[in-house]
């Protein structure tokens, strides 16, 4: 299997190397019972991205492009899950302003980050699935 080796795999194996380096020196060096878990996290998100650069790196560049349909069907679901992440919140400050029950935002982030983010690759893959992105 052939890797590419041009500057953008280069720069991204070298930020997830860098990453590594960070996460390992953060464990070693820094005391405190909260560097160990930055530490760890750093290196994951390092393994994580070095992952990726192998995976982009064995691809032709030809197949990393994008025809203008898929950037269309991208754009479109990106703009409707930011539309149902607005109404979501406006829902949950009615539910809160009504009294009924106690939220706040930070209670809800992560649900309300989880709608958004199912929300964008549900709509994808049904514009996707239907063909037609006008």
């Amino acid at each position: 299997m052939k890797f590419r080796k041009d500057k953008d795999i280069l720069r991204f194996s070298s930020i997830a190397a860098l990453l590594i380096l960070a996460g390992i020196l953060m464990m070693n060096i820094l005391p405190g019972p909260t560097y160990p878990g930055i530490g760890y996290t750093l290196i994951s998100m390092g393994v994580i991205v070095l992952i990726m650069a192998i995976i982009a790196a064995a691809r032709p560049k030809e197949d990393l492009t994008q025809d203008e349909r898929s950037k269309r069907i991208k754009e479109k679901a990106g703009y409707h899950a930011f539309l149902i992440l607005i109404v979501t919140m406006s829902l949950v400050q009615l539910i809160s302003m009504s009294g009924r029950l106690n939220l706040d935002y930070r209670s809800v982030s992560t649900d309300l980050f989880l709608v958004g983010t199912w929300s964008w690759i549900i709509l994808k893959w049904y514009y996707n699935r239907r063909g037609d992105t006008l």
